[in-house]
C-alpha cells in the first residue's frame, strides 16, 4: 500500500527516506504525542517530560502548532520527530479547523501509531474526531478541565462538547482527584473511562539551602498572563496592602493581558518593587534566587508551575482551587488562599513574612512531598501501565 504525502514539519529533526521508528525494527509501539500549541506551559512542560522519559519504551513523535517553540527545540536535542500542524490553533476558526483535522488524519495515515496521547482542549477534540474510526486508541489527557471556570452557556458548552468526545476516548487521564471528581459529576465519562495520573517531576537529592530569612524577599509567579483562569492584578493589589512593601515581585510568563498588568502595576505605584519579565528560558536559576512561590488562580488542574516550585524548596501561596490542594498543604508547605480576595493573599505573604523561619519549614517540606508523592519516574509508570492496557496483548512488543 503506497505511502500518504508527509505532512508538513518544522524542520528541526529532518527525516530520511525511510522510516526510522520502525516498530519491525525497534521492537517498540509508536507512540504520537498531539497537543494544540508549542509553547511554554504547563501541557507542554509535560509533553516533553513525558516524550523524554518514555523514548526507550516507545517511538515517539509530537505534534503541535509551532514551528518553533520550546516544545520543538526540545524534541530535536532529545532526537525525536516534531511535526508542525499550520492550523492547530487555540481560537476557534471554522476554516482553520476543518484544516487542522485533516492534518491530523493525514500525520496519522503517515506515522502509522499504535497509540495517540493528546493534550488540551482544542487538540483534544480535532484529535479524538480525526482518529475516530481509526481503531487506534485515543487517549485524552485534561491538563484542567476547560469547563471548570466557567459559568453559564460557556461552561455548559464546554461541558457538552467533552461529553460529546468522551466515546472516542480509549481512556480519559485527569491529573487530579479534583478533576476526576468534576468529571464524574458533570457526567463526562464512566468512572471506568477515567484515570487519575498526578503530574510527576525529577528532583533533586536535597533540597537547596535557603539562609535566613531576608529583610527584603523575592516573590517570583510563573504563569500565562491570561484571565480569567490567571488572577494576576489580584497579588498586584494586595501587594500594595500595608505591611507588604518589603515584598519584591517577579512575574515570569507573557500572553494578552501583560500590557494591563504593566499599566496596573503602575497605578498602584509598584513600579519599583514588581516586575514582570515575560517569556524566559531560565526558570529554574529565576525559582533558585527567589524566597516564596505565589499561584492566584481562578481554576487550575495540577499545576506544573507549583510542582517547579515545591522542588525548588520554596512555600507556596496559592488559590484553593482545583488539584492544587493535593499538592499545597496548607500550613504544612505553604498556604492556600480563596479565589479572589484580595485580604486573604494579602494576609498569607504577611504571614510568611512575619515568620521567616516557618515560610522557609513550608519550603523544605514540600521539597520532601514532591520526591514522595510527585517523582516522574511514578507518573511515567502509571502512563506506560495505560498505554500498555490500551495496546493489548496482541501486540508483540517489548515489555519492561
Amino acid at each position: 500500500m503506497p505511502r500518504p504525502t508527509a505532512p508538513q514539519k518544522a524542520g528541526v529533526v529532518p527525516r530520511g527516506g525511510s522510516r526510522v521508528h520502525n516498530p519491525e525494527v525497534t521492537g517498540r509501539p509508536r507512540l504520537l504525542v498531539i497537543i494544540t500549541l508549542a509553547e511554554t506551559g504547563g501541557a507542554g512542560t509535560f509533553v516533553r517530560s513525558l516524550a523524554e522519559g518514555l523514548r526507550e519504551e516507545y517511538s515517539i513523535e509530537v505534534a503541535a502548532h509551532g514551528p518553533g517553540g520550546p516544545l520543538a527545540e526540545a524534541c530535536a536535542l532529545l532526537g525525536i520527530p516534531f511535526h508542525h500542524l499550520e492550523n492547530l490553533i487555540r481560537q476557534v476558526s471554522p476554516r482553520q479547523d476543518v484544516l487542522a483535522l485533516r492534518e491530523i488524519r493525514r500525520l496519522v495515515e503517515w506515522s502509522r501509531p499504535d497509540i495517540v496521547q493528546i493534550n488540551s482542549s482544542k487538540a483534544g477534540v480535532l484529535a479524538r474526531l480525526a482518529l475516530a474510526g481509526s481503531g487506534i486508541p485515543a487517549i485524552f489527557t485534561a491538563h484542567g478541565w476547560a469547563f471548570a471556570g466557567r459559568a453559564g452557556f460557556s461552561g455548559l458548552f464546554l461541558a457538552a462538547v467533552e461529553r460529546t468526545m468522551a466515546p472516542l476516548s480509549a481512556g480519559i487521564v485527569c491529573v487530579s482527584e479534583w478533576d476526576r471528581s468534576l468529571a464524574l459529576a458533570r457526567r463526562i465519562a464512566s468512572p471506568d473511562r477515567l484515570h487519575v495520573i498526578r503530574n510527576g517531576i525529577a528532583a533533586p537529592d536535597a533540597p537547596q539551602e535557603r539562609g535566613a530569612w531576608p529583610a527584603r524577599p523575592l516573590l517570583i509567579c510563573v504563569t500565562r498572563l491570561r484571565i480569567p483562569q490567571k488572577d494576576v492584578a489580584l497579588l498586584l493589589e494586595a501587594l500594595s496592602h500595608p505591611g507588604l512593601g518589603s515584598w519584591r515581585l517577579r512575574i515570569i510568563g507573557d500572553g494578552p493581558e501583560r500590557p494591563s498588568l504593566v499599566a496596573r502595576r503602575d497605578a498602584l505605584g509598584l513600579g519599583d518593587r514588581v516586575e514582570i519579565l515575560g517569556e524566559r528560558r531560565d526558570v529554574a536559576e529565576q525559582l533558585a534566587s527567589a524566597d516564596a512561590f505565589v499561584l492566584p488562580s481562578r481554576w487550575e488542574g495540577l499545576p506544573y508551575s507549583i510542582l517547579e516550585a515545591m522542588r525548588a524548596g520554596l512555600p507556596v501561596v496559592a488559590s484553593r482551587v482545583g488539584g492544587v490542594p493535593e499538592l499545597v498543604v496548607h500550613e504544612t508547605t505553604g498556604l492556600l488562599v480563596q479565589p479572589g480576595s484580595v485580604s486573604q493573599m494579602a494576609s498569607a505573604l504577611r504571614r510568611l513574612h512575619d515568620d521567616g523561619a516557618v515560610a522557609r519549614s513550608f519550603g523544605r517540606a514540600g521539597y520532601l512531598r514532591v520526591q514522595q508523592c510527585f517523582t516522574r519516574e511514578a507518573m511515567l509508570a502509571r502512563y506506560d501501565t495505560l498505554f500498555r492496557s490500551m495496546l493489548g496483548s496482541s501486540n508483540d512488543v517489548v515489555r519492561r
